[in-house]
């Protein structure tokens, strides 16, 4: 099982049904968001980066709209670590709860970043898969 990061921008603030979730209002800006492969993290990550797809993850309807930077991945299954990592650092706010944590008690696994993705303070430990 592996972890993974994908760092998002999106160029202006717009208003996104997100599935069951609801409508949100997302702002401009730089987002991370914390994913999980169970079997096989190639393929999720290269369905990440298609933009025509069945929506079904509340990333894949964010992802629509946003331009994805980077992806970095972790070997490992803490993903929920990950995202309290995240949630932690003082540049980071949620702009939806819940928003890719509907099976776990985290807060969310979707975050927006009040600076640039340069600025967070990873975990040691991972792989660049992609960069634009």
């Amino acid at each position: 099982m592996s972890i993974y990061l994908l760092f998002l921008k999106l160029p202006k603030k717009i208003n996104i049904p997100v599935g069951k979730l609801g409508q949100f209002s997302f702002p401009a800006g730089q987002y991370v968001y914390v994913g999980r492969a169970k079997r096989n993290l190639k393929n999720r990550l290269e369905r990440h980066q298609r933009k025509n797809k069945t929506l079904h993850w509340h990333i894949d309807y964010l992802l629509q709209y946003t331009k994805l930077e980077k992806i970095v991945t972790y070997v490992g299954n803490d993903e929920c670590g990950l995202a309290r990592h995240l949630s932690c650092q003082p540049e980071i706010t949620i702009p939806v709860r819940k928003f890719g944590s509907s099976d776990c008690s985290c807060e969310s696994h979707l975050f927006h970043l009040n600076g640039s993705h340069s600025s967070l303070d990873l975990l040691p430990g991972y792989t660049v898969f992609f960069n634009s």
